[in-house]
């Protein structure tokens, strides 16, 4: 069996459903601590030419030292309202505009979140629907592992899940201790995601932005690209 884990970013990019795509399960590393400026509660969307970033507000007591899966949203501003309307600013003359802005709205305004990891899930469920994955997932603290250092936690929940194979993002160079996978015998595959350039608002390609952007400029009829 084919692992990916990654955490529950916001309005992640089209790399984080390729990899969602090409596992067998998926972890959602939600019990890791959240990272500020980082994606998990911002991502970046595209106005004419420049991208910019969409932020969803959070609490800042104990921001810096609290599992991601506790992060509580700061529902004192009015951010689903300034929310929608950024997006709306932005891709209001894609050409999918109609009907994604009205499930994307329908979204942001379902409920009162309370917790970050909450509203991230509700998108990337829809984007699970838009691209037609149904790769099942599973949360890593739902799967009683013990504090490690990053490499030998992935390791772990590795064996919990009884992988064979882990597919990891370019960057797992930098921290996974591979001979430590070679003697659990757990083969590495390294993503290799070859980022789409396709019909954007504006003129100039920007790449790597929130699936957003490819959802108003392409709807669904090009899921194959990830």
């Amino acid at each position: 069996m084919k692992i990916a884990i990654h955490q529950p970013e916001f309005m992640p990019w089209l790399g984080f459903f390729n990899k969602m795509k090409r596992s067998d399960r998926y972890v959602v590393f939600d019990h890791v601590q959240f990272k500020k400026r980082y994606f998990e509660n911002r991502n970046r969307i595209k106005i004419r030419n420049e991208s910019i970033w969409i932020t969803l507000p959070v609490r800042s007591r104990k921001k810096f030292t609290q599992p991601l899966m506790e992060v509580e949203i700061d529902n004192s501003t009015k951010w689903q309202r300034k929310m929608s309307e950024k997006i709306k600013h932005c891709y209001s003359k894609s050409r999918h505009y109609h009907p994604y802005f009205e499930v994307i709205d329908g979204i942001i305004h379902a409920c009162k979140y309370e917790r970050l990891i909450d509203f991230n899930m509700a998108f990337i469920d829809f984007f699970r629907g838009v691209f037609d994955i149904d790769t099942p997932l599973v949360f890593s603290s739902e799967l009683d592992v013990a504090e490690y250092q990053v490499s030998d936690l992935i390791l772990e929940i590795c064996k919990k899940m009884n992988a064979a194979v882990y597919l990891c993002g370019p960057s797992g160079k930098d921290y996974l201790d591979l001979e430590s996978f070679e003697k659990a015998n757990i083969e590495i595959v390294w993503q290799r995601f070859e980022h789409p350039e396709y019909p954007q608002t504006g003129d100039a390609f920007i790449p790597n932005l929130s699936a957003l952007d490819f959802v108003f400029c392409c709807g669904n009829t090009r899921n194959h690209v990830i």
